[in-house]
Formats: structure tokens, sequence, C-alpha cells
């Protein structure tokens, strides 16, 4: 793709390829729509990571991996692309930024504070498929209920400002308890600290995703993920792992999972 891609067309491309087809309004019946409609369609993957964030979060650049590519992203990406719908939507949000809670780590996930008719909504569309299957009310105890996962907020009015924990309960593998995945401060983030984030993400090599080379996305009963060179499917309250030794079956497996067509030299770990 050359030259840069009209705004109007940008999101007219994003929306056909997550298969949206609700007006583009700010309405929490479009922001469910908007939730749905990304999640199972755009994979998390960090397969080709490095190579995106030497193009950075430009419109040109994710136009071309996410929508031309068919490729997914992280959550800076993914998120970026979220934005722009938002503002074309004419959606009230502010950014926050979570930590994970298992195994810990600095504030590197990017999330969506959604305001509407005075209600306010976590909306987390990057995590994968264990993140939110949907738009969350922010109130302390507030849950979405799913078939596969359901999510749980809680808050914590301690010192400082507020902070919210969210809690999921991953029913297709029958799990007996609540698990925290991540937590964050209810107070805004600017673009500086998005990009501090992001460029720990990408090059600090204590990044889990520097770690571990990923893919995921929710099905309706369950999830598919790969995890270095382990497939995981879980659906019926089952979970399958079948270990994946070859670059070119790994690479099939990709294309029949989630749709990415990606170059065998970023299927391992850089070294």
């Amino acid at each position: 793709m050359t030259g840069k891609t009209p705004v109007n067309q940008f999101i007219a491309d994003y929306a056909d390829r997550i298969g949206l087809r609700t007006p583009l309004e700010p309405t929490l019946d479009c922001l469910r729509q908007l939730h749905e409609a990304h999640l199972y369609n755009v994979p998390f993957e960090n397969f080709s990571m490095h190579r995106n964030a030497e193009r950075g979060l430009t419109r040109e650049a994710l136009h071309e991996t996410i929508v031309d590519r068919r490729r997914g992203g992280i959550c800076f990406e993914t998120g970026r692309m979220m934005q722009w719908l938002f503002d074309e939507c004419g959606f009230d949000y502010e950014l926050r930024l979570g930590a994970a809670v298992s195994p810990k780590g600095p504030a590197t996930h990017q999330i969506f504070v959604v305001t509407l008719d005075g209600e306010r909504w976590l909306f987390d569309i990057g995590y994968g498929a264990r993140g939110p299957r949907g738009p969350v009310r922010l109130t302390d105890g507030e849950r979405l209920t799913h078939p596969a996962l359901s999510t749980r907020i809680s808050l914590d009015r301690g010192a400082g400002a507020p902070v919210w924990t969210v809690s999921i309960h991953e029913h297709a593998v029958n799990a007996a308890d609540w698990q925290d995945i991540y937590r964050f401060v209810d107070s805004p983030v600017e673009e500086a600290d998005l990009g501090m984030a992001h460029f720990y993400t990408t090059a600090s090599p204590d990044s889990l995703l520097n770690r571990h080379k990923v893919a995921s996305i929710p099905t309706p009963d369950g999830r598919v993920s790969v995890r270095d060179g382990n497939l995981i499917v879980v659906a019926d309250g089952t979970s399958t792992t079948t270990p994946v030794d070859d670059d070119a079956r790994l690479q099939e497996l990709l294309g029949l999972h989630f749709g990415l067509s990606v170059p065998l030299q970023d299927l391992r770990l850089e070294r």
C-alpha cells in the first residue's frame, strides 16, 4: 500500500475487516457490537511484533498489517485502531494502562474507559481470548456472564487513585475459582505513557511478549491459542494441548485457526 489512506476509507475498510454492520454512533449497542466484531475476527498475536514496532502505530502501517494482510496484533496496535473507530462514532473515552497480576508486571496493557449516559464501561479488546467477552460496567462487583468466560470487576479505594481488579472465570475449562488477570489505576494516561509502555513491551528482554510467541482468539464455547509452538484448543469443558515441532505445520495451523499468514522467519523466538 502506498500513500495515505483517507480517514473515511480507513474506517470503512476496518469495519469491513471485522464484519461490523451496525451504525457508527455513540450507543451501548454499538459499543457491544464493536467489541464482539473485533474480538472474534482479529486475533491477539505477536509473531511480527518487532517488524511492526519499527514501522510504528501509524494509520498507514496498521491498515497494511491488520486490514490488508489480515494479521492480528498486540493491545497497542488493536487499541490504536479502535481509537480511530471510537472517534468516528463520537464515543467519550479515556485510556488506561493495566498491569498483569500473575506473573506480576509493569502497567503495559492498554484498555479503555468509555462513558455513556453517565455510566462508565471497561472496554478491552486487546487482552486476547482470556479477556472480557464484552464491555463491562465499571461498578464494584459487576459481572459480565458468558458461557465460555465470565468477567468480574472489583474496586480498591485505598490510598491514591482508585484501583480496579479484573478477574475471569473460565467455564470452558471447568475452572473452580476466579482468577485475577490485571489491575489498573483509574487515572487517565497520556500518549507519552502509551509510548513508553509500547516501547517496553517490544524492546525489553523482560517483556513477556519478547519471551513468548503467542496467538489467541475466542470461540463461542472456548478459545484457540498458540504459545511457543503448542496449540491449545479449549471447548466444551476440555482443554487439549498439541505440541507442534515443525515450522511448516505451525504456519499451516496459524492459517487454519486464526486466518494468519505468518512468514517462517517470524515463527520462532528471536535470540
